[in-house]
């Protein structure tokens, strides 16, 4: 069930820009930053859960990118790179932070929350389900969480998802089913559908 989300006009105009970015076109790879600023964003938050640190997260990655452009060449997938390029490098920031401050081994993955804000509301018969959908989301743990949210509200496929959570294909497909089987068990997959849906439109009306 490898839904291919991602829309291929935004990923040929995503690989003209950075090819364009790579010639050092500094309007294409605004237009790059405009188109994926965003998605990045809201990423960066999840992980982060600070508005403050996520925007600076983000605008640190596209200055690393443009300024070592270089070195990183032709991308075939420009989007998935930099979902990738953003979740390592908030990784390695928590790892120093926590071994800096608190001198400990282990380093937690990242834990994304969900907020009622997300689950986005038209109709006002799904309004009593806004709350359940969203703290049964936050009840998933939290890999299935990174991964229902990369894929139903950023739209990344399966495939992309593996190469940005850096595990295997068949990993994100047995995480996807255990946590839809639980949407499914509560009678929320079909809302889940439609809400996220209606999440990206939100989004894309610029509101924020």
């Amino acid at each position: 069930m490898n839904h291919m989300d991602t829309n291929p006009l935004n990923t040929n105009q995503l690989s003209s820009w950075w090819l364009q970015a790579l010639e050092g076109d500094a309007q294409a790879f605004q237009l790059m930053h405009k188109e994926l600023f965003k998605g990045l964003y809201n990423y960066s938050l999840k992980l982060l859960q600070d508005g403050d640190l996520a925007g600076d997260a983000v605008q640190e990655l596209f200055v690393r990118v443009w300024t070592k452009r270089g070195t990183i060449g032709p991308l075939q997938k420009v989007k998935p790179y930099f979902f990738t390029a953003l979740r390592r490098q908030i990784l390695n920031q928590m790892r120093d932070l926590r071994l800096n401050k608190l001198r400990i081994n282990h380093i937690p993955g990242p834990d994304i929350a969900f907020s009622p804000e997300e689950i986005v509301i038209k109709d006002e018969e799904y309004l009593s389900l806004q709350k359940k959908i969203t703290e049964l989301l936050n009840e998933l743990p939290k890999r299935q969480k990174e991964v229902i949210y990369l894929h139903y509200f950023e739209e990344l496929d399966y495939t992309q998802i593996a190469e940005i959570m850096g595990i295997h294909y068949q990993s994100v497909l047995n995480l996807t089913q255990k946590a839809l089987q639980k949407l499914r068990a509560a009678d929320l997959l079909t809302l889940l559908f439609s809400l996220t849906g209606l999440y990206r439109a939100y989004l894309s009306n610029g509101v924020h």
